[in-house]
Order: structure tokens, then C-alpha cells, then sequence
């Protein structure tokens, strides 16, 4: 019976050290929503009333300019699901601007990305997209996570062979008698 408990700690210690690595990288700001955070609606009929608040809001970015001090992030808006990854869907919720206090490849930062942001509102720009003026909310962003692309749905799957353990590429079913009828060839007629 001794040797069982330390066996049994073992065990446990090893299983709460694998969860602890699988756990989730994603910070603590994102993952948690922010409480009485305004939508990008509201901040844009009344800006005045939401200036200095705490937003937490993602989307997909559209373009990155990098100014002297900070990259700038035009993103199209959409609802987050509950770890904080923008779910995107047929509606968008808005744009808006995210100040990041830092330099952001482009490269890595393109366009289509997905990030969700949570900082601080400044102010709303006014800027155009196409000819319609567009009031964008702009946020001093205290923390941010760019996600990792989804995987596509058009990827090349290996063939129906490769998981079977009954497989055998030295099979031949025409070489042995018992296959089934149907699978026979069939006798030439003159």
C-alpha cells in the first residue's frame, strides 16, 4: 500500500504538469471581456461620452501603417467569441483604428489577419472610404494578439489507406479465388 501512494502522486503531478503546458497562451486582457465596454456604434454616434473608456474589440485587419512612434491598425470589426477571437461572420460590427506604441511588421501584421485588441478610446477620425465619411474610433492599445490563421478546409487529405491498420500494399484481389462474386471478371463470349 505505500508504494501506491507515491505512485498515485506521480501520476497526478505528471497530469497537472501536461495541462499546465497545454494551457492557453492567450492574455488574461483579451480572453476576458471588459465590463460596461461600449460598442463601436455607440462610440460613434457619441463619441464625447466613451473617450478614456476600456474597450476590448477584434476584427480583421485591413491595412498597417507604421508612423515614427507607432503602427497604426485599420481593422473591420466583429463579434468575439469567448476566448476573445473574432468570429467573422456577414455582418460586421464597424471599423476602427488601434495605436499600437511599437513597430508591427507588415509582413506578418497583412491584410485579413485576425487581432483583438484591448486599450483605452481616444477619439473618433473622420476618414473616407470610397466617397462615404466614415467616423472610426480610435484606441491607445494597452494589449494585443494577433491569431494564428485557421486552417483551411481545401487541404490535401492522404488517401482512405493511410489510418487503416488493415491495409497491405502487397494486396492483390485479384489473385485470390475468394473474392467476391461480383468483383470476378467477367468470361469473355465469342
Amino acid at each position: 500500500m505505500s508504494l501506491l501512494k507515491p505512485c498515485t502522486f506521480t501520476v497526478c503531478l505528471a497530469f497537472t504538469m501536461l495541462l499546465t503546458a497545454c494551457s492557453s497562451h492567450i492574455p488574461a486582457e483579451i480572453k476576458q471581456p471588459v465590463l460596461n465596454a461600449p460598442s463601436i456604434q455607440q462610440v460613434r454616434h457619441s463619441s464625447s461620452e466613451y473617450i478614456s473608456r476600456k474597450v476590448r474589440w477584434g476584427g480583421t485587419i485591413l491595412k498597417t501603417e507604421n508612423k515614427q512612434n507607432a503602427s497604426w491598425l485599420s481593422i473591420v470589426a466583429f463579434p468575439l467569441n469567448s476566448d476573445g477571437r473574432p468570429m467573422q461572420s456577414g455582418e460586421s460590427t464597424g471599423r476602427f483604428i488601434a495605436i499600437i506604441g511599437e513597430f508591427l511588421e507588415p509582413l506578418v501584421y497583412t491584410r485579413e489577419r485576425e487581432i483583438t485588441i484591448s486599450g483605452t478610446l481616444l477619439r473618433t477620425e473622420s476618414r473616407k472610404i470610397g466617397e462615404f465619411s466614415y467616423d472610426y474610433p480610435v484606441v491607445k492599445v494597452e494589449h494585443y494578439y494577433l491569431w494564428p490563421p485557421l486552417a483551411t478546409l481545401d487541404t490535401d487529405y492522404p488517401p482512405y489507406w493511410w489510418h487503416s491498420p488493415w491495409y497491405d500494399p502487397w494486396y492483390d484481389p485479384w489473385f485470390y479465388p475468394s473474392r467476391p462474386y461480383h468483383l470476378r471478371p467477367k468470361a469473355i463470349e465469342k
